[in-house]
């Protein structure tokens, strides 16, 4: 299914939505636009696999699918039906392309799961049709509108397919309403989704579509936002995919890369092959971004560390050249110690090794919380994607990509599967694996992190009560001191020399743990903390036995976890970035 030989890479997933009814004569240029859009994302996703999920109707969709495969683009072919009952719709020459198309090995075929509500007779085939435009909401991170700007009301036409997905119609809404098209200003007011439009004509409106392809998001009810290139916000987004992609396949050539965590052991026997296969997915994007962000977090540590060493280092030779020896060396070291200093700041301030150990570790949280989730089946009342957005994580630089592997790792399946995974096996494991685990896991670090801070506390008032004695000393006997030597130095340089190292040092300290923010560290863990000591207390009162009970309690300290994470991602963030407005 590679297009480019990525097979572990988090893919980027785009969902098609096009009308059935093509113009004769303009197929042509319509696959020319097509094969234009996917190289163009292609030459900004190279270490990234693409994939198009599409419905396989006849005339658009069939038409992209087949430049898909002249692409080596992998194909999921989303049915809103079974194949036989499916055919119905086609014409026989679409019905026989569709079948070689299907027949190909780049094609993945699979039926849209019912995610609505079904009637009868047409209402049916119509909810069949909506259910397709619900999957390709969720699982898209890109859509491709082979469209005619004009509205329609039809459930899961190409307008209400792209609409919904832009965010520019609500579920409720099935109104005619025009659709109004204002082109995009400096300021970002649309939606986090966009769309690439390819202006098409249908067979029965002969007036010509607008030329040229264009860029939409969604700005309101009806109202869209068009881009004349591809918006700064989708770039970022594939740059930063790209690059997570590019760092694991670096990290995964390494030894560090084979040593990667895993969520899957000892899983309930009772889970079905195709949940384990969801799980999979979910523990393998875990694992990878587990191991970078373990990568990046050494580094960072190691470099926090290293700087406080220079400073204290700089102040020590400061110290003694001013108060005891007035070495050239000594200055000498002080300003070779200097550069070094100034050569490694402007070496590693590209490299953001903190910024991306906080990334990763949001990325690795996020998929713990989403694979206990999807064992309980509580994963259906939790949407990360709309937890990402309201916390505003994702517009911040380098973290925008995030959605995208939600998305792609997230199965999409009817409620009552979801339902049959809570089984009482399941939430029982659930409990003690994740509210269990996690609970001693925040015990131990915060019984750690006070036991650190309640030792630092101690050694730091040591240190001031030593000065303020050296500070007591030299008041009173300043003159005595003056007579007393060692060396060329007198005592009274050397008290005052060990009261500013000692100051110096302390002012350094101080600097670290404010770098590393052991106190807001020690905050966060008890928060959560807090969140998964009260789910054990609810989940033992209330057992297993009441399964909807369970779920929700589940999905509640989900949600809250989540948050937790990326609230203390973006605190963590503004320690070392302007925030977004000021970028």
């Amino acid at each position: 299914m590679s297009d480019a030989g990525h097979p572990q890479s988090s893919p980027f997933i785009i969902g098609v939505s096009g009308h059935r009814n093509l113009q004769s004569g303009c197929e042509s240029e319509l696959r020319a636009r097509v094969r234009d859009f996917l190289r163009t994302l292609k030459s900004h996703l190279p270490h990234t696999e693409l994939r198009i999920m599409i419905g396989m109707a006849q005339g658009a969709d069939l038409l992209v699918a087949q430049v898909g495969i002249e692409e080596n683009i992998g194909i999921e072919a989303m049915l809103p039906m079974p194949l036989a009952e499916y055919v119905k719709d086609f014409e026989p020459d679409s019905a026989a392309l569709l079948q070689v198309v299907l027949e190909n090995a780049l094609v993945r075929c699979s039926i849209a799961p019912a995610l609505i509500h079904s009637g009868a007779g047409d209402v049916l085939r119509d909810t069949l049709y909506a259910n397709l435009t619900e999957v390709l909401i969720q699982k898209s991170s890109l859509m491709l509108a082979l469209w005619d700007g004009e509205t329609s009301v039809l459930p899961g036409g190409t307008a209400d397919t792209l609409l919904r997905y832009l965010g520019a119609r609500s579920v409720e809404g099935d109104e005619q309403s025009d659709i109004a098209m204002v082109g995009a200003g400096a300021e970002p007011a649309w939606g986090p989704n966009f769309a690439y439009w390819i202006p098409t004509s249908r067979s029965d409106t002969p007036d010509p579509p607008p030329s040229g392809a264009k860029y939409l998001s969604g700005v309101g009810e009806n109202l869209l936002a068009v881009h004349d290139t591809m918006p700064q916000a989708l770039s970022g987004q594939l740059r930063e995919l790209d690059a997570y992609n590019s760092e694991f396949e670096r990290l995964a050539a390494s030894d560090l890369g084979a040593r990667r965590d895993s969520l899957m052991t000892e899983l309930p026997p009772d889970l079905a092959r195709a949940d384990r296969d969801a799980l999979g997915r979910i523990d393998t994007e875990y694992g990878k971004a587990d191991a970078l962000a373990i990568y990046y977090q050494q580094r960072s540590d190691r470099l926090f560390q290293l700087f406080s060493f220079l400073a204290g280092l700089m102040a020590c030779v400061f110290l003694v050249y001013a108060k005891l020896i007035a070495s050239k060396v000594l200055l000498t070291t002080y300003l070779l110690v200097l550069a070094v200093g100034f050569a490694l700041f402007y070496w590693v301030r590209g490299r953001h090794w903190f910024t991306k150990h906080l990334l990763f570790r949001v990325l690795a949280e996020t998929m713990r919380s989403q694979f206990f989730l999807r064992v309980a089946g509580a994963d259906r009342f939790v949407n990360v994607a709309e937890l990402i957005n309201l916390s505003g994580v994702d517009r911040f630089s380098g973290f925008s990509w995030i959605g995208i592997v939600v998305k792609s790792v997230q199965p999409v399946e009817a409620p009552q599967r979801a339902l049959e995974r809570s089984s009482r096996m399941a939430l029982e494991w659930v409990h003690k694996q994740w509210i269990g685990g996690q609970q001693s896991y925040f015990r131990r670090r915060v019984k750690r992190l006070e036991e650190t801070h309640d030792r630092l506390h101690h050694v730091k008032s040591s240190v001031l009560a030593i000065v303020a004695l050296l500070a007591i000393l030299l008041a009173l006997f300043s003159k005595e001191l003056n007579t007393h030597h060692m060396g060329t130095a007198s005592g009274k340089d050397i008290v005052i020399f060990t009261m500013g190292l000692l100051s110096v040092w302390l002012g350094i300290w101080e600097l670290y743990e404010n770098k590393m923010a052991t106190r807001e560290l020690l905050w966060q863990y008890r928060n959560q903390l807090s969140h998964f000591a009260r789910a054990d207390l609810r989940l033992s009162r209330n057992g297993t036995r009441h399964r909807y009970a369970a779920v929700a309690i589940l999905a509640e300290v989900g949600k809250e976890s989540l948050m937790e994470s990326y609230l203390w991602a973006i605190h963590r963030y503004h320690r070392e970035h302007e925030p977004p407005a000021g970028a």
